[in-house]
């Protein structure tokens, strides 16, 4: 199953969790409703005839319980606006900050980074969840792109860096197969579900004066009622989030696995787990981050039914016999290779090629430019360099420190422009929110004249608002499902890059037709290069964002091809693919020509 497919998973993995919560928000009505019939039966109120269910009191009643139950998720979601970054703030989870001293940090960072770079996407925020002892970890984010990582202070600790690798991977997993996003969907509608609890433990702990002692007698045993319904409510959780999670922590750590071809890494830290300390949180929000976790975060019973996770014993069971089989199939895949994964299945993943990629571009960085990097000032510098590209740099630029990273960067030369790009702005996002628009407003400034003409200094700087800029209210919906819907976008983004590989308009025709063949209608022309200029490529990959994940794998895999035609991946090229890449939500790892 390769990226797309994910995706349109996670599609499906939404309307079945839309169908659990109807199903559940009915359960809690139709429990509320019972309870109120049988005191109805019981205590009769004067005045009062006929029959519940055809009373005003049952509609009532129906409309609270339903006004409660979506005020709590409502609630929820509002809390959890801002994505991963307000779930680490509400759980008090600490930042690590690009420069950190602290070797385990750095490790983890290190770690975090080479998978950014190896996946082509932009690297999560990190943060440490202190005072936990367990070794645990989760990644949550309205896209991919705008993911955060919290790891426990007790993996940080426990865990070696082949260890740590393997975890880290396993929450890649997640991020790439757009599991993020239903992480925070799932805290919000469970929150809903649980409120009726909520309240009944808010009546059953009010203390009643002496001279309401039978309406607070009342009040007590409406407090009961409502609490047991909640307790069913937190059963009916559980079972969505063992519906919804459980598969996909198998196929997590199968990725993981694949991704780093190191079983021995996440099955030590499963080990780990087992043997010592746990995966167990302290926190108070323990409950709501069950489905999120590398491995359980609480202990409960009914484990075979409730549980969001396979045993640990299971999950290193599946490791040991997948080993034993994957060394066989690679003894049979020396006489008889199997074919190489499109760009598009490669797409939400990492191998060999990629991570020692990845590490080779790290060890070509001079070690002063690298550590410029995770500096804000040094991160903002390279940024606004790589904008500038031969343009001379202007006179703030032109002083001290920053004379000497612009001309470094301007010395590495072409082939390290998105690495430099992905790092700096993995810096960049730790800035403060109020900082980000006037870097952006700067990278603007510099790029004003170039942008509308020039794709390299466009690429960067669309790759740049998307990484920075504030969420925006909505995420493009995948409403388009034809992609003859969008055929006009399709010919504008490719005819870009069939000039952006080569300049000769017989060969960028010839690459053009045979990269749209049954993407475009017959008779569609290669645009001529004004026609496809910068400016009309913002609303063409606008619409494209818009298709449904499965018609995104032929076009991307349309577009690698036309950039791998010639055997070449020129930068202009590679640029221009990332940032479709990157603004599609689907991140791409380095191209590399074949090798037959």
């Amino acid at each position: 199953m390769n990226f797309f497919q994910h995706q349109e998973r996670a599609r499906r993995r939404t309307l079945l969790l839309a169908g659990y919560f109807v199903l559940a928000l009915a359960a809690m009505v139709a429990a509320v409703n019972l309870a109120c019939w049988l005191a109805w039966q019981w205590w009769p109120v004067p005045g009062a005839t006929g029959n519940w269910f055809a009373s005003d009191a049952f509609w009532w009643v129906t409309l609270g319980t339903l006004g409660l139950l979506l005020a709590g998720s409502l609630h929820k979601a509002w809390q959890l606006r801002h994505g991963g970054e307000s779930l680490a703030a509400l759980l008090g989870a600490r930042e690590i900050a690009s420069h950190s001293g602290d070797p385990a940090e750095r490790r983890l960072r290190n770690v975090v980074e080479e998978m950014s770079l190896a996946a082509g996407t932009i690297m999560p925020r990190t943060y440490v969840l202190p005072d936990e002892a367990g070794i645990n970890a989760f990644v949550a984010g309205a896209t991919p792109s705008r993911a955060v990582l919290v790891v426990t202070e007790g993996a940080l600790a426990q865990l070696d860096r082949d260890e740590l690798q393997g975890v880290v991977a396993h929450e890649f997993s997640h991020i790439l197969n757009g599991d993020v996003r239903i992480n925070l969907r799932l805290m919000a509608v469970l929150a809903g579900i649980l409120t009726v609890g909520k309240v009944g433990e808010f009546l059953l702990h009010m203390s009643p004066t002496s001279d309401r002692r039978r309406n607070g007698g009342l009040l007590i045993l409406a407090g009961l009622v409502l609490m047991a319904i909640g307790y069913a409510g937190l059963f009916f959780g559980r079972l969505i989030k063992a519906a919804i999670s459980r598969q996909r922590e198998r196929l997590a750590d199968a990725s993981a696995v694949q991704f780093t071809r190191q079983p021995a890494g996440l099955a030590g830290a499963l080990i780990k787990i087992r043997n010592g300390n746990g995966s167990h949180l302290r926190s108070v929000h323990a409950e709501d981050l069950s489905h999120m976790g590398f491995a359980e975060t609480l202990a409960f019973r009914l484990r075979r039914l409730l549980a969001t996770h396979p045993t640990l014993d299971q999950r290193l069971h599946a490791l040991g016999p997948h080993w034993t089989a994957r060394a066989r199939v690679r003894a049979r895949a020396t006489s008889s290779p199997s074919p190489s994964p499109t760009p598009s299945e490669r797409i939400g993943r990492l191998d060999d090629d990629n991570l020692g990629y990845a590490r080779t571009l790290v060890d070509a960085l001079p070690a002063g430019l690298y550590q410029a990097l995770h500096a804000q000032e040094g991160a903002e510098c390279v940024l606004y360099a790589l904008a500038l590209g031969d343009t001379p740099p202007p006179s703030a630029l032109r002083r001290g420190r920053r004379a000497a990273l612009v001309d470094q960067v301007g010395a590495l030369g072409t082939r390290l422009r998105l690495p430099l790009l992905d790092l700096s702005l993995a810096t960049l996002r730790q800035a403060p929110p109020e900082r980000r628009p006037v870097i952006l407003n700067q990278l603007r400034a510099l790029t004003r004249r170039r942008r509308d003409h020039d794709l390299l200094c466009w690429a960067l700087t669309a790759i740049a608002e998307r990484q920075l800029a504030a969420p925006h209210r909505a995420l493009p919906r995948p409403d388009i499902h034809r992609l003859a819907a969008v055929a006009n976008d399709i010919q504008v983004v490719f005819s870009a890059l069939a000039w952006a590989g080569d300049s000769a308009r017989g060969t960028a025709l010839d690459g053009f037709q045979r990269a749209t063949h049954g993407l475009l209608p017959a008779g569609r022309l290669l645009l001529a290069p004004e026609r496809c200029a910068p400016n009309r490529l913002d609303p063409a990959i606008a619409r494209l964002a818009r298709l449904t994940p499965l018609l995104k794998a032929p076009l991307i895999d349309a577009a690698a091809d036309l950039v791998l035609a010639d055997a070449r991946v020129q930068v202009a090229e590679a640029e221009l693919l990332r940032a479709l890449c990157t603004l599609l939500d689907s991140p791409m790892p380095p191209l590399f020509p074949s090798k037959d």
